[in-house]
């Protein structure tokens, strides 16, 4: 997913975090390189 290792392991209190909600947290989401691909060449569309 491009997120260090154990990044979603705590919560902002300091608590464990559940491996099922941090599955399911991380299922839902994007891959930051891919975000990150996908918003440079709209940025760069954008410059020209």
């Amino acid at each position: 997913m491009g997120l260090p290792d154990n990044w979603t392991k705590y919560g902002e209190n300091g608590e464990l975090i559940p491996s099922m909600h941090r599955y399911r947290a991380l299922g839902n989401s994007v891959a930051l390189p891919c975000a990150d691909y996908i918003m440079a060449g709209i940025a760069a569309a954008l410059r020209e």
